[in-house]
């Protein structure tokens, strides 16, 4: 760092720098503050553009969407918290952290002590890095200044303020939603409340606004998260309430009138109807979604072949599976860098291998499933998606079963299913692991072993409709 700050002209051009090679809004203010010698709290203000003063009434209206008045406020107040020459309060600093998308150390008060040694970084981190994201916790802190729990009401969260106020309160809704989508493969217990929460800070957001263009934003909010429920409870569920939550994003996706999210929801209910054995009607949504998201390579369209592979395998369809795997994988490769990220909504590598492998393994196609396999299961998703990874261990279970090693098969799905959680113990699980066995049985190959796999999974049935 510098011992004579440089000028404004030079901190606002290394920004502009550091963003157009692609870097975040903490990466440019960080350039900023190493390079011009400027503190970190007016390299961030430079970084996302603000003048002095600009950042004052920004600061002002985000307290005062949340309620918290800041009439002792002004510029010279700023300029000495960025000069060193006083400290914001609590409540000005909680401010400056969700005015910039930050926490205190970034801005320079106070210090990062967390062990990063007991929390290792990966892909998924960075890229939530990357993108400024917040924690689910200090969000909740930022979007409502009373805790929302049973008994509350959407009418109860503070309502954002004027225009600017309104305006920036959804953008941090979509950071949030962005957010949400990295995190779609954690705990459904913990994700699918947390999204209630965020649809209900949306409705209470539309009952507050009239202005076009923040409403279809709002609706297009309301439908991801919507979306996110469904394929959550898809996977834990029945298909009465994994349907009933596609109609929700749907109809929200509509009036966004956003035909992206209306295609990237048509592929995840052709998932649904797969999974619950309409394949007709999986068959239908896979094709919606591969011509509604237009005619260049786009995520809907790699979705909807890949949601294709998985109809055509369960109607037992080699030569059409193959089709459609090949097809995700042409399109996939065309696709730009921005759209095959994991958060949810576009196709990350994670999901395409995914539905490759599972679609190539339930039709047979062992040998070509196995390397795919070991591919998703290197990836940093893997860790996450429990759910998920159980289903990739049962389809290697399927290939023993094939191949005729019955005690092998067995002790992959015994296995496979201790290792989860007894709350994920249900939906497609237990209904993957029951199809392995019938086929033992098809093939007069009972067995010992097989008979105490059934009892296994039967017994844990057992207890959960008793309880």
């Amino acid at each position: 760092m510098t011992d004579v700050p440089h000028s404004i002209r030079c901190a606002r051009r290394v920004a502009r720098e550091v963003k157009t090679a692609h870097g975040s809004d903490y990466e440019a203010a960080r350039a900023v503050h190493r390079h011009c010698g400027v503190s970190l709290l007016r390299a961030h203000r430079i970084a996302r553009g603000y003048t002095l003063v600009e950042a004052v009434e920004a600061l002002k209206e985000a307290l005062a969407a949340r309620g918290t008045p800041a009439t002792g406020l002004s510029h010279q107040r700023m300029s000495q918290w960025e000069q060193g020459q006083d400290i914001p309060s609590p409540r000005y600093l909680d401010g400056l952290c969700l005015l910039y998308r930050t926490r205190p150390d970034r801005l320079g008060f106070g210090h990062d002590y967390s062990d990063t040694a007991s929390d290792p970084r990966n892909e998924l981190q960075d890229n939530m890095d990357r993108r400024h994201f917040v924690s689910l916790a200090a969000a909740g802190a930022v979007f409502m200044s009373a805790p929302f729990g049973p008994g509350s009401h959407a009418e109860d969260l503070d309502p954002p303020g004027g225009p600017r106020a309104t305006a920036a309160y959804v953008t941090l809704l979509e950071d949030l939603t962005e957010q949400s989508g990295y995190r779609l493969y954690s705990s459904p217990a913990e994700y699918i409340p947390a999204r209630m929460i965020d649809l209900a800070r949306t409705q209470a957001c539309l009952l507050t606004t009239t202005a076009t263009d923040i409403r279809r934003r709002l609706h297009r909010i309301y439908a991801k998260n919507a979306g996110f429920i469904a394929i959550r409870l898809n996977d834990v569920a029945g298909a009465s309430d994994t349907f009933e939550w596609f109609g929700i994003a749907r109809r929200a996706a509509r009036q966004a009138e956003d035909p992206a999210v209306l295609a990237w929801l048509a592929g995840r209910v052709g998932d649904a109807f797969a999974c619950h054995g309409r394949l007709d009607n999986s068959l239908a949504a896979a094709r919606s979604a591969q011509t509604l998201g237009g005619s260049r390579a786009n995520p809907a369209a790699v979705l909807g072949h890949l949601i294709e592979a998985g109809a055509q395998a369960r109607s037992g369809c080699r030569r059409g599976t193959l089709h459609a795997v090949r097809e995700a994988d042409r399109l996939y490769a065309r696709l730009p860098a921005e759209q095959n990220v994991p958060d949810g909504f576009h196709v990350s590598e994670y999901l395409l291998r995914w539905h490759q492998c599972n679609a190539l393994a339930l039709v047979g196609a062992h040998a070509e499933a196995a390397p795919l396999r070991a591919r998703v299961l290197e990836l940093p998703l893997a860790r996450h998606d429990q759910v998920g990874t159980a289903l990739l261990h049962l389809d290697a279970a399927a290939a023993q079963a094939d191949g005729g090693d019955v005690e092998a098969a067995c002790d992959t799905i015994t296995a496979a299913w201790l290792e989860l959680p007894e709350e994920l113990r249900v939906g497609q699980i237990p209904q993957r692991a029951h199809e392995i066995l019938r086929s033992l049985d098809t093939r007069r190959a009972t067995h010992r072993r097989a008979a105490e796999v059934r009892e296994l999974l039967e017994s844990a049935t057992r207890r959960d409709s008793s309880a």
